[in-house]
């Protein structure tokens, strides 16, 4: 699986295998062994205290699925904003729709077919396609929106996904400033800041 996920980064970004494990593969590892060390304790009942005037009784919170959520990835990081999401929703008990972004084709034949091997088609599905399923995704009734892209698209989302009330979990890229003061060591500040805005083109 690891290797499908390389081939299919280095030939949609030309990425290395040390950034793809880096940044890509390694990061939803991680993601899924954290849901699976604390699925238990996030199940729990969280006990919380009873107004006097209902007493006696016991309250507590109970957490319960939202219901199907849909996660659209971003093409640069193609596996991390598709798959990280993907983990949190299920570990939270939901259905989950995910749109991997067409400007990451060969990354998205990946995850069509593991989706198909590996998990229950009637409640995880993975839709390949051009924008007008993502469009077709935005404007159904799902219980949740997590998207990864720009600001412009994410508008778009928002705009669809408010026609039948659907919340929005938005990342949305942009420009990322760095302050450089007095005290800063200027070559190792300079190298930090090059290396961290080409890591991924930018």
């Amino acid at each position: 699986m690891t290797k499908d996920f390389d081939d299919a980064l280095q030939k949609d970004l030309g990425k290395g295998s040390f950034e793809n494990w880096l940044l890509e593969i390694g990061s939803v590892s991680r993601e899924v062994d954290h849901a699976l060390n604390h699925l238990k304790e996030w199940m729990k009942e969280e006990f919380v205290d009873t107004p006097f005037v209902i007493g006696p009784a016991s309250s507590y919170l109970v957490k319960e699925p939202l219901g199907v959520v849909a996660v659209l990835g971003s093409w640069n990081f193609p596996v991390s904003t598709t798959l990280g999401p993907l983990v949190s929703a299920i570990a939270a008990g939901n259905a989950v729709l995910i749109k991997p972004s067409e400007f990451s084709p060969h990354t998205s034949i990946v995850m069509k077919r593991l989706f198909a091997r590996y998990l229950d088609s009637s409640a995880f599905q993975c839709l390949v396609g051009q924008v007008e399923v993502a469009k077709k995704l935005t404007a159904s009734k799902v219980d949740l929106i997590i998207f990864t892209g720009s600001t412009e698209k994410g508008r778009l989302i928002a705009a669809a996904a408010s026609k039948n009330l659907v919340p929005c979990v938005l990342e949305l890229g942009g420009k990322c400033p760095a302050v450089v003061d007095s005290s800063a060591d200027l070559e190792f500040t300079a190298a930090k800041i090059a290396h961290l805005g080409f890591l991924n083109s930018g």
